[in-house]
């Protein structure tokens, strides 16, 4: 429980700051954890390892084997693949309009609320600082008519909040930040994976034209 009691300490001396600052890291857990399993855990597949398969399936005309294969998994490259197989021995012009459907209905799932991470890591970094404001101004409120006592403990009540609250701050954003990268570099990965099998996915249906 000494943990608990010295966070508890901390997050008082803290004043209404710290409330706020709260709310912004709850939001930040939250959108963190949702991005972290959809983007890490959900999303992720060997897309190498999918791509060869499905081409080598298409090439021997087995498409509802292919299909089979694109149902394992709902990720963004295995919805797409599809989206394209159900046009298999049509034009180039009909399986890349399917494809271009999908990657639209699909892709932005890959970036959804990763952004709002940055924008509350400068949230919290703003309500820790607004709090340090207000903490400051009480401590300048001190300098007025009250006694030496009662100045010494005004004093030390706003510079606890101004610092428990500048310190809680930096607490969430700086996470924030680092995982806003992390996401954001995944999600260019996987975006990039999804362009580089797509391409010879669409051409080796392409070359199943009239043929299905």
């Amino acid at each position: 429980m000494g943990i608990f009691n010295f966070l508890a300490e901390h997050y008082r001396a803290g004043g209404w700051g710290m409330h706020l600052i709260l709310i912004v890291m709850i939001f930040a857990v939250a959108i963190a954890l949702e991005r972290i399993w959809f983007i890490y855990i959900k999303s992720n597949v060997n897309a190498d390892r999918f791509t060869r398969e499905a081409i080598n399936l298409i090439k021997q005309g087995k498409i509802e084997q292919a299909k089979a294969l694109a149902n394992r998994s709902d990720a963004a490259l295995y919805r797409i693949t599809r989206a394209a197989l159900s046009q298999a021995g049509g034009s180039m012009y009909d399986i890349q309009d399917a494809v271009d459907e999908a990657s639209l209905r699909e892709l932005p799932r890959l970036e959804r609320r990763t952004l709002f991470l940055g924008m509350l890591a400068n949230a919290a970094v703003l309500s820790g600082l607004l709090g340090t404001i207000t903490g400051l101004i009480k401590s300048f409120g001190a300098l007025g008519g009250a006694s030496a006592a009662e100045k010494t403990e005004m004093l030390s009540e706003g510079i606890a909040e101004a610092m428990n609250c500048t310190a809680f701050g930096l607490i969430v954003a700086i996470p924030s930040v680092v995982l806003h990268g992390v996401l954001v570099s995944k999600t260019q990965r996987l975006n990039s994976d999804i362009d580089s099998s797509l391409v010879p996915i669409v051409n080796a249906l392409a070359e199943l034209e009239g043929k299905v």
